[in-house]
C-alpha cells in the first residue's frame, strides 16, 4: 500500500470514528535509551526541523500510575499553575466539547515580559488502554507557533509517557531561551510524573476526583 492511500485509509478510520493505534512508545527507543528508562531517568530527543530555530523535543519517562490517573491529571489543566514549572495562571476560556477545550496560560519569561497563550487542548483515547493530549497554539503575545501532545500507555504496573512539543518562538525569544525553553520542558515532564505520583500516594480522593472528571469527558457527559 502506498503512504498516500494508508494516509487515506487513516484519515478514513479516524472520520469514521475507529480508534488508530501507534506503535508503542518502547519501541521507539534504542537499547541505551531504553536501559535508561527502565533505571528511573528521562529520555531527551531532540530532532532538528528544518525552517524552525528549535527542535521538536520528545521526552519518555516512566510513571508509577496507571494511564488513566496520568491522563486525569493532565486533563486538569486549570490546575497546571500549581505544579508546572513558571506557569503564572492556567484556566479553561472555552469549551469547544467535552474533550476540546481552549485553555488561558501565563508563563513567567526571564528578561522578556511573561508570555500569555491560548492553547486548543483535545483528548482521545488509544487502542491498548492508552490515552493521547494533544495540543495547539491559537494566540499568543511572542511564540509564533507551538504544536504537540502527551501520550501515555500502560506497562508493567505504570505507565510510559512521551511529551512532544514543537515551539515557533518570536524573533526575540529564539537563541536567547533555546537553551533555557529546552530545560523547562525536561522539568515540565518531572513535575508531571511527580505531581501525578504525589496525587496517588498522598491525594487519592482529589485523584479520584480528577478521574471522574476524565470519565465523564471522554463519554460526552461533563
Amino acid at each position: 500500500m502506498t503512504r498516500v492511500r494508508l494516509f487515506a485509509l487513516l484519515l478514513a478510520m479516524t472520520a469514521a470514528g475507529v480508534s488508530v493505534s501507534f506503535a508503542d512508545l518502547a519501541s521507539e527507543l534504542d537499547a541505551g535509551q531504553l536501559k535508561a528508562l527502565n533505571a528511573g531517568k528521562h529520555v531527551a530527543v531532540h530532532l532538528e526541523v528544518e525552517g524552525k530555530p528549535w527542535p521538536r523535543v520528545k521526552i519518555y519517562a516512566r510513571v508509577d500510575a496507571s494511564p488513566e490517573e496520568v491522563a486525569a491529571v493532565f486533563f486538569d489543566y486549570p490546575t497546571a499553575k500549581t505544579y508546572i514549572p513558571d506557569v503564572v495562571e492556567s484556566r479553561i476560556s472555552k469549551r469547544v466539547s467535552p474533550r476540546k477545550l481552549e485553555v488561558d496560560y501565563e508563563v513567567d519569561v526571564p528578561i522578556l515580559p511573561d508570555e500569555q497563550y491560548t492553547a486548543l487542548n483535545e483528548i482521545e483515547t488509544l487502542e491498548g488502554g492508552g490515552y493521547l493530549v494533544s495540543w495547539r497554539l491559537l494566540r499568543a503575545l511572542q511564540t509564533k507557533g507551538a504544536e504537540g501532545n502527551l501520550r501515555v500507555e500502560p506497562s508493567g504496573g505504570g505507565s510510559i509517557i512521551c511529551y512532544t512539543n514543537l515551539v515557533t518562538p518570536g524573533s526575540a525569544m529564539a537563541k536567547l531561551l533555546r537553551s533555557l525553553a529546552l530545560k523547562r520542558m525536561d522539568s515540565t515532564v518531572e513535575a508531571i510524573v511527580e505531581k501525578v505520583e504525589e496525587q496517588k500516594r498522598r491525594h487519592p480522593a482529589e485523584l479520584a476526583r480528577q478521574v471522574d472528571a476524565l470519565r465523564a469527558a471522554l463519554t460526552g457527559n461533563p
